[in-house]
């Protein structure tokens, strides 16, 4: 599994609230100059988290998404770091 970093999550988080709370995958990627397998893993991460869910080809933004925009970075990056330690 690919570390994901707090800058990854929080970017990922801020354009889909920028595309208004819910956006296409593919166009998620395009944006952040990503492939879809490396969009992949800020994805999983972001959902195992609760920040977004995802279904189909789309991925909507979630209540504690919100809450995790509003978190300091150094929370975030704990929050991220915690999550990756679980997943190895």
């Amino acid at each position: 599994m690919e570390n994901v970093d707090a800058d990854s999550l929080s970017g990922l988080l801020k354009l889909i609230l920028d595309f208004g709370g819910r956006a296409q995958i593919a166009e998620l990627a395009k944006s952040l100059h990503l492939t879809l397998d490396e969009l992949y893993h800020v994805l999983s991460t972001a959902e195992g988290l609760g920040a977004v869910k995802v279904s189909g080809g789309s991925v909507a933004l979630t209540r504690r998404g919100l809450e995790l925009l509003r978190m300091s970075f150094g929370d975030l990056h704990h929050m991220v770091k915690l999550r990756a330690e679980e997943l190895l």
